[in-house]
C-alpha cells in the first residue's frame, strides 16, 4: 500500500509540472476523470457518433455545424463501403456461415449505422445533460482511497483497450490461418475491427460513467460511515455525561449539514447514472443482441466441426478453434464486466441505506433527524435499477442470462442438426 502510494506521488509530480495550474489543483481521481472524458468526447467526434463541441470561452458543450458536416461525412463514407463490400462478399460466395468472426464484425455495421442514427437524434439531450452535470465539483469535494480509484481505472482500461486488442490479436492470428500471405494485410485487419470498435464505443461511455458513479457513491458511504460511528458514539452515556447540551447540538448541526450535502450529491449521482443509460440503452441492448448472436454461431460452428471431424472425418484444425473461441471470449467478458460493474453499483446504494437505517436517533438533535430520515426517504423513493428499455437489469443475473439463452439455443440447433444427419444415412 506504502509502495502504491509513493509510485503515485511520483507519478503525479513529474507530469503535472507541464499542465495549467486549475487542473494542478485538482484531487488524482478527478484529474483521471477529466482526462479520460477529454479522451471520449475526442473518440465520439473523431468516430462521428456526437455533434456538439466544448467552447473553452463559454465553458459547456455546444452544437457544432463544423463537426456535423464532419459527422455526417464519416457516417456516410462507413456506411457506402462497409455496405458495398458485404455485398459484395456474399453475392460472390466469399462469406459463409462457417465465417464467425466476419459475419460477427459485419453484424456490427449495422449495430454502428443504427448508433449513428440515434445519437444524432439525441444530440440536444446529450449536450444538455453534459452541461447540466457538476461532475467535477462533485468529484473534487469527494475524498477517494487510492487503491479504489486505481481499481476502477484498470477496470476500465481492461473493458476499453485490453479486449479490443486481445480481439484485434484473434482476428490477426485467424486471418492469417485463413487467408494467404497475399490475402492478408494490416490493413484487412483494420477494416474488420473497426466496426467492433465503433460500435462498442457508445457502451463504453455508458460503462466509464457507470465507473464514475461507483466511485462517487463508494466514497459517499465512507463518509457517511463516519459520521454514522461519531453520531452514535456521542448519544452513548458516557459521551452525553462528558459533552455539554450546546456542543452536542452545534456537533449535531455541523453532522446534518455534511448528511445534507452528501443526499444531494447522492441524489445527483443515481438520477444522471440512469438518465444516462435511457441515452444509451438502444444501443446497449442492440450490442448485447448482436453479442448474443455471436457467441451462439460461433459454438454451433464449433460443434458443426468437431461433428463433421468425428462422424465424417473432416480435418479439424485445433489452433483455428482455440482462436475462434477466445475471439468469442471478448464480448462474454464485456458482458460480465457491465454486469460486474453495474452490480457493484446496485450493492453501495443499497448500502447507503443500510448506513442510514443504523443511525441512533433517540437523543440526536431534531435538525439531524429531520436530514437522516430525509435522506433514508430519498433513498428509498430513487429506487435504484439500471433496465435498458425496461427489458432487463443490468446486475449478476444478467451473466445467467445470456448463458442461458446461448445454452437454449445451441440445444435447439445441435438436436436440429443431428436429426438432419442421422435422418440422411
Amino acid at each position: 500500500m506504502r509502495f502504491l502510494k509513493r509510485q503515485t506521488r511520483r507519478f503525479r509530480f513529474s507530469w503535472q509540472r507541464l499542465l495549467p495550474r486549475q487542473f494542478r489543483l485538482w484531487k488524482l481521481h478527478t484529474q483521471l476523470v477529466m482526462t479520460s472524458v477529454c479522451f471520449t468526447v475526442f473518440a465520439n467526434i473523431l468516430y462521428g457518433v456526437y455533434l456538439g463541441r466544448f467552447s473553452f470561452r463559454r465553458k459547456k458543450f455546444l452544437f457544432s455545424k463544423v463537426v456535423t458536416i464532419y459527422c455526417f461525412l464519416v457516417a456516410t463514407v462507413f456506411g457506402i463501403c462497409y455496405i458495398w463490400n458485404i455485398y459484395k462478399e456474399f453475392s460472390t460466395g466469399q462469406i459463409s456461415s462457417r465465417h464467425t468472426i466476419i459475419i460477427y464484425c459485419y453484424m456490427n455495421v449495422f449495430v454502428c449505422l443504427f448508433n449513428y442514427v440515434t445519437q444524432w437524434v439525441k444530440t440536444g439531450l446529450i449536450i444538455r445533460f453534459q452541461n447540466s452535470v457538476p461532475l467535477l465539483k462533485v468529484l473534487n469535494s469527494l475524498d477517494m482511497s487510492v487503491m479504489l480509484v486505481w481499481r476502477a481505472y484498470i477496470f476500465s482500461v481492461l473493458k476499453i483497450l485490453i479486449c479490443p486488442l486481445v480481439a484485434s490479436i484473434t482476428l490477426i492470428l485467424y486471418q492469417m490461418r485463413t487467408q494467404s500471405s497475399s490475402q492478408w494485410t494490416s490493413w484487412a485487419t483494420a477494416k474488420t475491427m473497426l466496426p467492433l470498435i465503433i460500435s462498442n464505443q457508445i457502451n463504453n461511455c455508458f460503462f466509464g460513467g457507470l465507473v464514475v458513479a461507483h466511485l462517487i457513491v463508494a466514497a459517499i458511504n465512507r463518509e457517511l460511515h463516519f459520521i454514522v460511528k461519531e453520531a452514535n458514539i456521542m448519544q452513548s452515556p458516557v459521551q452525553m455525561d462528558l459533552n455539554k447540551p450546546y456542543y452536542r447540538m452545534r456537533r449535531f448541526c455541523e453532522l446534518a449539514d455534511e448528511v445534507d450535502e452528501l443526499a444531494k450529491k447522492y441524489s445527483l449521482t443515481a438520477c444522471c447514472s440512469m438518465g444516462y443509460l435511457r441515452l444509451t440503452d438502444w444501443s446497449m441492448v442492440l450490442s448485447m443482441l448482436m453479442n448474443l448472436i455471436g457467441i451462439t454461431l460461433g459454438l454451433y460452428n464449433q460443434y458443426l466441426a468437431i461433428a463433421d471431424h468425428y462422424i465424417n472425418e473432416e480435418p479439424f484444425d485445433i489452433f483455428l478453434a482455440i482462436v475462434l473461441l477466445v475471439f468469442l471470449a471478448v464480448p462474454l467478458m464485456e458482458i460480465v464486466m457491465v454486469a460486474q460493474i453495474s452490480n457493484e453499483t446496485l450493492m453501495e446504494t443499497k448500502k447507503t441505506g443500510d448506513l442510514l437505517q443504523r443511525v441512533d436517533l433517540h437523543h440526536s438533535d431534531v435538525r439531524f433527524k429531520q436530514v437522516v430520515n430525509a435522506f433514508w426517504l430519498r433513498v428509498a423513493t430513487i429506487d435504484y435499477k439500471l433496465m435498458p428499455l425496461g427489458l432487463l437489469e443490468l446486475n449478476t443475473s444478467l451473466v445467467n442470462s445470456v448463458y442461458s439463452a446461448v445454452t437454449g439455443f445451441l440445444l435447439i440447433l445441435i438436436q436440429s442438426d443431428l436429426t438432419l444427419r442421422f435422418s440422411l444415412k
